[in-house]
C-alpha cells in the first residue's frame, strides 16, 4: 500500500493547479467505522493529488442503501459507495465474492477481489455510467444470535437478518432468511423480528448489537462475503484532468482496497471486544461442523459458477482464480 509521501509524488509539479471539489455520498451513522474509513480514504486522495482534490462526505443519506449506486450513476453525487448484494441484477460478476470460506480477513480479501475484478475488465462491462474507483470486502462473515448455535441442527428455523447475498446461505443451513439492509438490524433484533444476524465482527459495534445477542459463532474464512464498490459518475470522471484521474486511481484500485480492508479489520477487533465486554459467549465453528456446513452451502459456489457459464465464461476457472486471489491478497 502506498504511503502518504509516496502518493504525494504522483502530483509533483502540480503546484498552482486548480482545486477540484467533489461530493461523496454516505449513508451510515457517524458511529459506524465506515464513516471514519471514508474519511481516511478521502485523505489519501488529497495526499495523492498534492492537496488539489477536495472531497466532501455527506453527513446524511440522500437515498436508501439500494439506491446509493444510482446517486453516482445519475450525477446526484460525484462519488458513492454501495453494496453489491443490495441490487442483485446489476453486477453479477462483482458478486462472485459472496461465496463461503474465501476470505481470511478484509485486507487480504479486498485486495484479491479488486485485482481479480479489474484484471478481467468486468467493471467496464457491469458498472455502466460510472467508473469503479476501488472495491473491498468485509471481514469473515459470522453468526450473531440470541440462542446458542454450535451444530447445523441448531440453525433450523432461526430467523436470521441477511443482506441480499445471504439468503441461500441461511436456507441451506435450515434457517429462515429475513432480508434487510444493515441499518435495520438493530431495530429488527430489538423487536424480535429476527433472532440472529449474519455480519462480520464490526457490526457488533457499528450497529450496537452486543446487548441484543448473546452468542457469536466465528467461521474461519467467513460463512459468506459481501463486496462493496466505490464508483464515480462517468461524465464527471471524463471531465477531470488526467493528473486528477491518476491521483484517484493511485488512491483507489488495489491500494484503496487494502487501505479500506485494513481499517475494516481494525473495526472487527473493536466489535469483538464489545462482545467480550458484554459478557457474550464467543465460539468458533468446530472442524467437524465446518465440513458439514461447507457441504450444505456448496450450492452457493455452484450457483455462481453456473451463472458464469451462462454468461459465456468458464465459471469454474474464474471462481477458482477468484478464491485463490482472495486468499492471497
Amino acid at each position: 500500500m502506498l504511503g502518504t509521501a509516496a502518493l504525494a509524488l504522483t502530483y509533483q509539479g502540480s503546484a498552482g493547479a486548480a482545486e477540484i471539489k467533489l461530493k461523496m455520498a454516505h449513508w451510515l451513522p457517524p458511529v459506524h467505522h465506515m464513516t471514519n474509513t471514508a474519511g481516511a480514504w478521502i485523505k489519501s486522495v488529497e495526499a495523492a493529488s498534492g492537496g488539489t482534490i477536495k472531497i466532501t462526505l455527506d453527513k446524511n443519506a440522500l437515498a436508501k442503501p439500494p439506491g446509493q449506486y444510482d446517486l453516482a450513476k445519475n450525477g446526484v453525487r460525484d462519488l458513492s459507495w454501495s453494496v453489491g448484494a443490495y441490487t442483485p441484477g446489476r453486477a453479477p460478476l462483482f458478486r462472485f465474492a459472496e461465496v463461503p470460506f474465501a476470505s481470511p480477513n478484509a485486507k487480504i480479501g479486498s485486495a484479491g477481489h479488486n485485482k481479480w475484478y479489474v484484471k478481467h475488465g468486468f467493471d467496464k462491462k457491469e458498472m455502466l455510467g460510472t467508473v469503479l474507483i476501488t472495491s473491498w470486502v468485509h471481514g469473515p462473515g459470522m453468526l450473531h444470535s440470541k440462542k446458542e448455535v454450535r451444530r447445523i441442527e441448531d440453525m433450523k428455523g432461526i430467523k436470521i437478518r441477511v443482506g441480499g447475498g445471504g439468503v441461500l446461505t441461511a436456507k441451506s443451513l435450515g434457517a429462515v432468511p429475513v432480508v434487510q439492509s444493515a441499518t435495520q438490524s438493530h431495530e429488527s433484533l430489538q423487536r424480535g423480528t429476527t433472532e440472529a444476524a449474519f455480519f462480520p465482527w464490526e457490526a457488533v459495534h457499528g450497529f450496537r448489537l452486543a446487548g441484543l445477542v448473546k452468542y457469536h459463532l466465528m467461521v474461519p474464512g467467513g460463512l459468506y462475503t459481501t463486496p462493496f464498490a466505490l464508483n464515480m459518475n462517468r461524465k464527471k470522471w471524463d471531465g477531470l484532468p488526467a493528473a486528477a484521474r491518476k491521483a484517484l486511481m493511485d488512491a483507489g484500485g488495489a491500494n484503496g482496497a487494502a487501505l479500506i480492508g485494513a481499517l475494516w479489520d481494525k473495526a472487527d477487533q473493536v466489535g469483538h471486544q464489545d462482545a467480550i465486554k458484554a459478557g457474550n459467549k464467543v465460539q468458533t465453528l468446530s472442524p467437524a461442523e465446518q465440513k458439514r456446513w461447507a457441504k450444505a452451502v456448496r450450492v452457493i459456489t455452484d450457483n455462481w459458477i453456473a451463472k458464469g457459464n451462462k454468461m459465456g465464461l468458464d465459471g469454474k476457472a474464474i471462481m477458482d482464480e477468484l478464491v485463490k486471489m482472495m486468499k492471497a491478497g
